[in-house]
């Protein structure tokens, strides 16, 4: 008689542990794996069939053949591939304790163009406490251009400078311009040979920068134009500020990162001991065209 194997299911397992008192370690089961299809220039949707075995999974990761992943919290998943070719996709489940296994492969897709225009994640970071720095590292030189979105707050309890480090370069390297207004009166200012890197959003006694109050949280839009042009220096460009109900400012500034090497790491800080705050958020996108 054959013998039969035994089951590899996460369920029994986690049953086990469970009634021996043990918490609960287990990762969701693998989906199963629906239709992948272009919806144009390389925006794929995928469709799958969470698994009824084992942990309910909390959100669900799709991965490409290509490399670019998406996530979500249910059927179908997106992604934007970023390059032409033939790719298949498969999807995972996510709980607090990690990552389950792979669905099948789905079916092979080509993608017979991409928008160049288009922005296609790169890595995401949203701060579950207090974090007094944030770093971006090992990023592709794939793109054009890249584009940092910032949504939060600070914990010092007041406005503070947010300073940007391009490859951790302390050096005198770094030219800053900017202007602020908040609806009565403008400000700007310029520095010259900084140390502590380019100045997205600045505060003196008539700007405000980063908002350290918990009910106004600040927004950033930051480009680093050509960040992988070995020929010329580093311009970045932001606008952000935040609005508190018939109060606020607003802010552009420019700054210029007097070195030609390729950018591959983000920086990011807040002086005086200030932390960014728990449930800021960080989006990095490039952007081809």
């Amino acid at each position: 008689m054959a013998s039969k194997k035994l089951s590899t299911d996460t369920s029994l397992a986690n049953s086990y542990k469970l009634s021996r008192g043990v918490a609960s370690v287990a990762r969701p089961s693998a989906p199963t794996i629906g239709t992948a299809t272009d919806g144009g220039s390389g925006n794929m949707s995928v469709t799958f069939t969470a698994s009824t075995l084992g942990p309910t999974a909390s959100s669900f990761s799709l991965t490409s053949s290509s490399g670019v992943t998406g996530s979500g919290a249910s059927s179908p998943l997106t992604l934007q591939e970023a390059a032409t070719g033939t790719y298949t996709y498969s999807v995972s489940g996510v709980n607090a304790n990690g990552t389950g296994p792979s669905s099948a492969a789905s079916n092979s897709v080509v993608v017979a163009s991409v928008d160049p225009s288009a922005y296609f994640p790169i890595a995401t970071t949203t701060l579950a406490v207090a974090t007094a720095t944030v770093t971006f590292s090992s990023i592709p030189a794939t793109y054009t251009h890249l584009q940092m979105r910032i949504w939060g707050f600070n914990s010092s309890g007041s406005d503070r400078t947010l300073y940007l480090q391009l490859n951790s370069d302390s050096g005198s390297n770094y030219r800053n311009h900017y202007l602020s207004g908040n609806g009565t009166a403008a400000s700007s200012g310029s520095e010259a040979a900084a140390t502590t890197g380019i100045l997205p959003l600045n505060t003196n006694s008539s700007q405000t920068g980063f908002n350290g109050d918990s009910t106004k949280a600040s927004a950033v839009i930051m480009d680093i134009l050509d960040y992988a042009n070995t020929n010329k220096n580093t311009t970045v460009r932001t606008l952000g500020g935040w609005e508190g109900n018939g109060t606020g400012y607003a802010y552009l500034s420019s700054g210029l990162w007097m070195n030609t090497a390729a950018v591959s790491t983000l920086y990011f800080q807040l002086p005086y001991s200030s932390s960014f705050g728990a449930k800021t958020l960080f989006t990095l996108y490039g952007i081809k065209g």
